[in-house]
């Protein structure tokens, strides 16, 4: 069987991604016999056809008539969302969900008429929207990622107003959901910041679960706790076993006459199915029940049955409904975790259980590792100490209270408040450990081969002394160690190869897409310098999900300068999250005390980072990386009555081979007073004022400072017009070649040997490399 889900993951990543596909094939050629043949056949061929006729997605753009059930609504990080199912676009049934935002500030003043359109089908207008990526090389696959959720419809509602009733919601009876929104309601009158984690834990409720309090059970390595996983399963499992063994133990008659541990053993599998009618439906939280469910069905009803085999049936199943699932984080740890308790469970079958208790953490996050430091970046140092303290104290007081009182909100709300509370303490001695004791480290992001290397060693290894697969008829014991040699040394060397070129490499301008705002990453070696972090999506932090990934992907864990031009949120509002994630050497500003710069500054005395105001003169060296500051010409310590757009600091990085302008939102007079102060600011790259606005690349400017080219940060179809079309006939005008970030995606701008070369990823051609013989002057 696992064979047949190695070789049918392999079928998917043919279709989907052809880079996964070569760690496929290489576990099922290490694998492989001429017994084994017909399954790697049949797993191929089940995992192409299964990922053929996944929904190929066709967004639609647009304004349309869209019907369908509300599946949910909610507010989620300030932004009232919308899902529906059973859907008809324009009077056309389609398959899959729509997503939808609504963009009223009035929709939080009326609960209850967005409670009361919970479980209604409805009809209304909206403007659909397809899911377009920034275009930053090696960024999250969004669209993917709504694929895998099931959603094929993405947009946003003007209101609430327009929505037309077309059926009632089922009259409300005794079922589960009931029973959670009850108790919804109850912990939300307790008014306690741990009574949101406890939604998250019990029936997966995230929707006012702070990116703080996430923060802090990452930082002890405990997020698994505040999701749906196999943990839970398992613990509800076996309480419902002990529930029914411990029945049927009271009823001795009973007892003898039937099978008492298959019986204790289905009430256990019976209370795992009722929690998973409980749980908040979405993709990735059935996907984990599923897997636990069937890998214990398995184990309980099969009178001998491989734990690996029991693992790979449960993926198989799950692959057979949502084969886009293989490409989520969710099922990826959870499969990787469940594999390493395996290798404990048979490896120390002998072993004392103080030993496999200790092993279980240990096990777990050295097979989940890989994985997380590519996709997450940060690891928490001492999770697995935390790991051993805490989730013993989950398993066995926050989870069992919390579903006492979830079982007891209808029969007792006072017994039910007393076992939240209990529950809710547990969370709060975790929250309190996480604010003094967590950490969470950045981490370069490895290769994806790498990632694929350590699993396929892990996996060599493992099998290796599996003693129910035969895996010596395919991989012979002599040959085992050299594979693993061979691993272990391109394991040491990928990472090794991938500092040197850190070390060694050019200077580089990394123009990150954002949307409408800037973020511009300068590096040269082990140096690093950050211009903005902006972003003005409300409710969505770039810094977080934009820019911070992009740091690690290109190997920067530390910042020597971070320069924010001003406090507006599209240049400024990513800030706060790198500072406290990465750190920096120092900060520049432009105005020492304004009010949008708050979260800087206690980000930056938290974590004794200096802040300081800069003006004309000031400069800094990081080895032959000079770094000027051009604007604004006086220091400012107060904010009142200043234009921040044109007072934003404007800074000049450059070497011996390339310079660039960094011109913040100073556009107009900013630019006349950059270029008639000492000195003309010569650059080969200009990043143009104010996201190419009319009043930005004034004549004059452009013929002083002479760019070679000009990069544009702007968003796309941005309601603001930019880049204005006469800006853009100056630069023409002038042969300076253009790019933006809202047409090219992000821009990485270097120079090569005397050379400045180009990389950009414009829509929808694919990624170029354009070389232009230009020496820097």
């Amino acid at each position: 069987m696992a064979i047949v889900f190695t070789a049918m993951a392999g079928g998917i990543c043919l279709v989907e991604e052809q880079g996964a596909l070569v760690f496929a094939l290489c576990i099922v050629v290490l694998a492989c016999s001429w017994s084994r043949l017909p399954h790697i056949i049949t797993g191929l061929a089940l995992g192409c056809i299964v990922a053929l006729m996944a929904p190929d997605t066709v967004w639609i753009e647009g304004e349309h008539l869209i019907e369908g059930r509300v599946a949910s609504l909610r507010f989620e990080h300030g932004q009232l969302r919308m899902e529906l199912d059973g859907l008809r676009l324009d009077g056309v049934a389609r398959r899959g969900r729509a997503r939808l935002n609504v963009y009223q500030a009035a929709s939080r003043d009326k609960p209850h008429v967005t409670s009361g359109l919970a479980g209604c089908r409805i009809s209304t207008p909206a403007i659909l929207k397809p899911p377009r990526p920034l275009g930053n090389s090696g960024e999250f696959d969004y669209e993917r990622y709504l694929r895998s959720e099931g959603i094929t419809i993405t947009g946003y509602l003007k209101g609430l107003d327009p929505i037309r009733l077309v059926e009632a919601a089922p009259a409300p009876d005794f079922h589960a959901q009931n029973l959670t929104n009850h108790a919804s309601r109850m912990l939300s009158d307790m008014a306690r910041p741990e009574a949101e984690v406890l939604k998250a834990m019990l029936w997966g409720d995230r929707s006012h679960l702070t990116y703080a309090a996430q923060d802090l059970f990452a930082g002890l390595g405990l997020s698994h706790l505040i999701a749906i996983s196999g943990l839970n399963i398992g613990i509800i499992v076996f309480l419902g076993y002990i529930f029914a063994y411990t029945i049927m133990r009271c009823l001795p008659r009973l007892a003898q006459t039937l099978d008492t541990p298959l019986l204790a053993k289905t009430g256990g599998l019976v209370c795992a199915v009722l929690f998973a009618a409980m749980v908040e439906p979405s993709y990735p939280t059935t996907r984990s029940v599923c897997m636990a469910v069937i890998l214990i069905a398995a184990l309980m009803f099969a009178r001998r049955t491989a734990l690996i085999d029991a693992l790979s049936l449960s993926g198989c199943i799950i692959l057979l409904f949502w084969p886009l699932g293989l490409f989520t984080p969710g099922f990826q740890l959870s499969f990787a975790a469940v594999l390493g308790l395996i290798v404990v469970l048979e490896r120390m079958q002998n072993a004392a259980t103080w030993k496999q208790f200790l092993a279980v953490p240990v096990v777990a996050s050295a097979f989940t590792l890989p994985i997380a430091a590519y996709v997450f970046g940060f690891i928490a140092p001492l999770g697995i100490l935390f790991n051993v303290i805490f989730v013993p104290l989950f398993s066995l007081l926050a989870l069992p209270l919390g579903l006492m009182g979830l079982a007891s909100t209808h029969v007792s709300e006072h017994l039910a408040g007393v076992c939240f509370a209990g529950a809710m303490d547990v969370i709060s001695l975790i929250l309190w450990t996480g604010e003094r004791c967590g950490r969470l480290m950045p981490l370069p992001r490895p290769p994806a081969a790498w990632v694929y290397l350590c699993y396929l060693g892990l996996i060599v290894a493992y099998l290796g002394a599996w003693p129910h697969t035969g895996t010596d008829t395919g991989l012979r014991r002599l040959a085992r160690p050299r594979v693993l040699g061979g691993i272990c040394l391109a394991l040491a060397i990928i990472p090794a190869a991938q500092s040197l070129y850190q070390n060694t490499r050019p200077l580089m301008f990394d123009f990150i897409s954002v949307g409408q705002g800037d973020s511009i990453l300068v590096t040269k070696g082990r140096h690093a310098v950050l211009i903005d972090a902006g972003g003005a999506r409300e409710g969505f932090d770039t810094g977080r999900f934009v820019v911070g990934p992009h740091l690690l992907r290109r190997g920067v864990t530390r910042l020597d300068l971070a320069v924010i031009t001003h406090s507006h949120p599209d240049h400024a509002g990513g800030m706060p999250f790198i500072l406290d994630r990465f750190g920096a050497g120092q900060v520049w500003i432009n105005v020492m005390n304004d009010r949008g710069f708050q979260d800087v500054t206690r980000v930056s005395t938290l974590k004794s980072i200096p802040v300081r105001a800069v003006c004309r003169g000031d400069a800094m060296s990081l080895n032959d990386m000079k770094i000027e500051v051009l604007h604004p010409q006086l220091r400012h310590e107060q904010s009142t009555g200043l234009d921040l757009n044109l007072h934003s600091v404007v800074v000049r990085i450059g070497d011996e081979h390339m310079t660039g302008l960094f011109m913040a939102d100073a556009h107009r007079f900013g630019e006349l007073t950059v270029i008639h102060g000492d000195g003309v600011p010569r650059a080969d790259v200009l990043k143009a004022a104010h996201h190419g606005s009319a009043a930005s690349c004034q004549e004059a400017f452009l013929d002083a400072v002479r760019p070679r080219l000009a990069v544009i940060t702007c968003g796309y179809k941005n309601p603001y017009g930019m880049p204005a079309s006469e800006t853009l006939d100056r630069l023409h005008a002038r042969g300076i070649e253009i790019y933006r970030s809202d047409r090219n995606g992000g821009v990485q701008i270097v120079a090569k040997h005397g050379k400045i070369a180009i990389k950009s990823k414009p829509y929808p051609a694919e990624k170029h490399c354009m070389f232009f013989g230009l020496r820097c002057m």
